[in-house]
């Protein structure tokens, strides 16, 4: 059975909101006997928020006598069946209305919503397709902050379950894909002496500007057949812009501290972190892109880091373990799981993990530096502007 927490989290300190409390939720599955340790589940985006990340959970608490548990992150609800709502921005609505003017159609409806419905019927009586564009705003009326949030939401959802369970601190493994592996592995730069291990299948090694300011980009996040016969180009909702400036500008500062850049990975290794990391990747992964995956990693292993990376071949596909060679090879995460777990037997970490040390962990990042401040819980953040040279 999965228990549901409450917890508080780290606020929004970039853009100011650094007194504005934060919560956020976990479901957490207990093993028949003592937990001897805990396996956190990061899924990708919210189109992972069904029934598999409880059933991963139950799963492994009963097989491997481990607490496992997954987070309600930040902004994980992006995806049509859990948004909170679709909104349509000026230049949506004009996108409409030039629609209705090709179809020789008037305007009609007394809602956004109405007049598309309306134009689909007129699409579908005439075998015709069309698309619009649109805002998707996040359920728990959320928005994309870049990884940063996320990953903290992770750091604190550990923090508070070894507070709260007789948890061993010394056995705590991330598993994700795609989006989730990144949130994962940027856990770990920002916690660096916390985690046993992470399990990441098909993550990015940098931010993804098309998910933070994809609207400004000219890229959609995400489409969706809103109707029979229109697709609509979801836009994420976000708190960030590239109008420079601006105290939400989404500029080198912000994002050199999201990436695993050989400079970043250097800072990284400077904490001495014990953390294993298995990754497994397609070889020819569109969307996070695997020669910066591979990047990565060497970059990791030149700092002495552990990690073992796995490039998988069409060769390679069994269609039972691996499905595909495409992003994230429609793998089974439970059986990657497996293989992964065993693969780190013999690996240990020490007995401290940051919440223990009170640990301050910093990383330069442009002409500011932001700092995780593990003396309390929930992590305090902090950017702070770096001294002139």
């Amino acid at each position: 059975m999965l228990e549901k927490v409450s917890f508080p989290t780290t606020p929004d300190f970039e853009l100011g909101f650094e007194h504005c409390s934060r919560h956020t939720d976990y479901l957490i599955a207990q093993p028949a006997e003592p937990a001897k340790g805990l396996v956190v589940y990061v899924p990708g985006f919210g189109e992972d928020a069904g029934d598999y990340r409880q059933k991963f959970c139950l799963r492994v608490a009963e097989k491997y006598g481990l607490a496992a548990m997954t987070v309600d992150y930040h902004c994980f609800y992006s995806r049509p069946d859990v948004q909170k709502s679709t909104v349509y921005e000026a230049e949506d609505v004009a996108l409409i209305e030039k629609l209705f003017m090709a179809n020789n159609l008037p305007f009609a409806g007394n809602s956004i919503e109405e007049g598309v419905a309306i134009l689909n019927q007129h699409l579908a009586k005439n075998n015709r397709k069309a698309a619009i564009t649109a805002t998707l705003t996040p359920g728990k009326d959320e928005y994309q902050n870049g990884g940063v949030l996320q990953a903290l939401d992770i750091i604190n959802a550990v923090g508070h379950a070894i507070d709260q369970y007789d948890i061993p601190v010394d056995n705590v493994i991330l598993v994700g894909s795609s989006y989730g592996g990144y949130i994962a592995n940027l856990a770990t730069k920002f916690a660096p002496n916390t985690f046993r291990a992470v399990f990441d299948n098909s993550s990015w090694a940098q931010p993804n500007f098309i998910y933070i300011v994809g609207r400004e980009y000219g890229k959609e996040e995400y489409l969706h057949n809103t109707h029979s016969h229109i697709t609509t180009k979801f836009f994420l909702r976000t708190a960030w812009t590239l109008r420079k400036g601006l105290p939400n500008t989404f500029d080198g500062k912000r994002f050199y501290v999201r990436t695993f850049s050989e400079e970043q990975i250097g800072q990284f290794a400077g904490y001495q972190p014990e953390t294993y990391y298995y990754f497994i990747h397609a070889e020819k992964d569109r969307l996070a892109l695997t020669e910066h995956k591979i990047q990565m990693a060497t970059f990791m292993i030149q700092q002495q880091m552990n990690v073992h990376m796995e490039v998988i071949e069409a060769s390679d596909v069994d269609g039972q373990y691996i499905k595909t060679i495409e992003h994230g090879m429609n793998l089974s995460m439970l059986t990657f799981f497996d293989k992964a777990y065993a693969h780190i037997d013999d690996h240990r970490i020490g007995s401290e993990n940051d919440f223990m040390n009170r640990s301050t962990i910093g990383y330069d990042s442009g002409d500011c530096r932001y700092e995780f401040d593990y003396s309390s819980l929930p992590v305090v953040g902090r950017v702070v502007q770096r001294a002139s040279a």
